[in-house]
């Protein structure tokens, strides 16, 4: 691997764990995710600043192609993050049902007391035209 090689992928690696941070600290995406993202990141600085680590990971998994290693890692990885992400969808899906209950049913006592105070009102009205018959 050449030495710009080495420096684009490590710059590319800081920027988007820059990007990552910043979407964090503005809670454009919550810290769980933050973390989640935040593993990918290191293992593209790490993976930049030690290219060796390629062929060491690859004489410990006994691969005869080192960038399998790279492939796999990345695949792991990107299954973690949509795993979280459906977990987070699965999640939300049931509040906005909760939620959709919760609505119904007060969407319904709100109607039931607005007959109530329509119901009291007329009474008054009653007895007042009563008063003038």
């Amino acid at each position: 691997m050449t030495l710009a090689v080495q420096i684009t992928i490590i710059a590319l690696g800081l920027l988007l764990l820059l990007a990552i941070l910043i979407a964090a600290f503005q809670k454009k995406i919550t810290e769980s995710h933050a973390l989640l993202w935040i593993l990918p990141c290191l293992v593209i600085v790490i993976g930049g600043i030690f290219p060796g680590l390629t062929y060491i990971l690859s004489d410990v998994f006994n691969t005869s192609y080192p960038p399998a290693i790279i492939f796999a890692l990345a695949i792991i990885i990107v299954y973690l993050i949509l795993f979280q992400c459906f977990k987070t969808l699965s999640v939300l899906t049931m509040q906005n049902k909760e939620l959709a209950s919760a609505v119904s049913l007060l969407t319904e006592r709100i109607r039931q007391l607005e007959a109530q105070v329509n119901a009291q009102e007329e009474i008054p009205q009653e007895k007042a035209e009563e008063d003038r018959t």
